[in-house]
Order: C-alpha cells, then structure tokens, then sequence
C-alpha cells in the first residue's frame, strides 16, 4: 500500500462511467472538512493495532489549535447511545446526562463557530442547537 502524507488517492479518469475495483480516490485534507474527519476517525480506529499508522494519520493532517474532534456527528451518536443505555440502568440521573449534553454541545458548536464574544454573561458557553433530550 503506498502513503503520500497529506492524499489518499483513488485514480479514475473523468469519462470513465463505472469504476472498477482496486481504483484508489485521493482526500483533500487541506480542503475537505469531511476527510479530515474521515482521517481522524480511522486514526482513532487503528491505533490499537497500528499505532505507526495512527499517527502517520493524525500527522497527516493539517493541525487547527483547540479542535475537540472533528468528528462531532460520532460523538453526539456515541453520546446519544451512551445516554440510551444508562437511561435503562436503576440509577440513571437524567438531569445529570442533561446538564454533560448541554456542555458537550457547546463545546462542539464554540469549536465549529468562533463568535467575537467567546462567553455570555454567566461565564459558560452557549449552546445553539442541541442534540435532542431524552424523556424517559
């Protein structure tokens, strides 16, 4: 398998009307939000086994000071799952659960928008647009 630091790729010419196997495609991290995600998630997902290759990935891609995770869509599932099932445990506190969402949002939404006015009044971050809360 080759590795050019910064591109996976996939060659396939453009007239081309199906592709066939063993085609590579290339991954634009300078460019494409959704492969540095991509790159991170397959990082995080071998480390076990290829460390090397982890942190091959993770060099691999530009760094952005103070990113949490590109991959806020996992968490917020992971998350979401992970609330599902506490939530059939006898000693759930849903608005303990609450209270860890509402943050995790903010945190995930100050990374993905960086207002001028960085904390409101209280001295937490706001959160726009919260994961939905769970009743149960």
């Amino acid at each position: 398998m080759l590795f050019r630091p910064r591109t996976t790729r996939i060659p396939f010419k453009l007239g081309e009307k199906k592709r066939k196997l063993g085609q590579r495609i290339e991954l634009d991290l300078s460019k494409d939000r959704h492969a540095r995600a991509a790159v991170e998630a397959y990082a995080d997902s071998c480390s076990i086994d290829m460390p090397w290759l982890a942190q091959m990935l993770r060099h691999s891609a530009p760094q952005s000071a103070g990113d949490l995770s590109l991959c806020a869509a996992t968490v917020r599932r992971v998350f979401g799952l992970a609330q599902d099932w506490a939530a059939s445990q006898p000693d759930y506190a849903q608005s303990a659960w609450e209270h860890v969402r509402i943050h995790l949002e903010a945190a995930l939404n100050h990374q993905l928008k960086q207002p001028e006015d960085d904390e409101s009044e209280d001295g937490e971050y706001e959160a726009e647009g919260f994961a939905p809360i769970r009743m149960d």
